[in-house]
């Protein structure tokens, strides 16, 4: 096998992030905010990861991360949701695989070792947002069998911002 080829998927190993990962993450982050064109959208710290995810409780989110020849390539950041018609759930972030290790099945065992953990808890759904431009990842996402809400349920993702939360929270309606 030559060095330019992908090593096999049994290569990459996912597990659980520990506090010591969360730089790693947070470089993560910042790739995949440049990758989508907002490199100044992400407004945290290494601090915030480690004190949101490891320090509070219940955790704000939790991390799977994907390592490869013993570096950190990938990884999924999720938090738990509760659907009033699916009961559990999970949302999934972020799902960042860095470009050399794209293409080796990162992506693929980061879902995997999501959707184990799925079964062993209970949940039954599985959400995330996709950028419309990512042809990519959108074929990436049916390959595995995830569907397209805009398509088959109509869905539009919606948000309220941080100025729109105050104005509405203060409001005397």
């Amino acid at each position: 096998m030559s060095s330019s080829e992908p090593t096999p998927a049994a290569a990459v190993s996912v597990r659980p992030a520990t506090r010591a990962d969360m730089q790693h993450v947070y470089d993560m982050i910042h790739e995949l905010a440049e990758y989508e064109g907002m490199p100044d959208g992400p407004r945290l710290s290494v601090d915030d990861l480690v004190r949101d995810g490891f320090d509070t409780s219940p955790p704000w989110f939790f991390v799977l991360v994907a390592e490869r020849g013993g570096a950190v390539v990938g990884h999924a950041l999720c938090n738990r949701a509760y659907s009033s018609w699916t009961r559990r759930a999970f949302y999934v972030e972020d799902l960042y695989v860095r470009p050399e290790a794209r293409r080796c099945r990162v992506g693929q065992r980061l879902l995997q070792e999501l959707c184990r953990m799925a079964v062993r808890e209970g949940v039954t759904r599985v959400d995330w947002h996709v950028l419309e431009s990512n042809a990519p990842a959108l074929g990436f996402y049916r390959r595995l069998g995830a569907r397209d809400l805009r398509v088959s349920e109509g869905r539009a993702a919606m948000r309220l911002d941080a100025p729109h939360i105050q104005e509405l929270a203060l409001s005397d309606l």
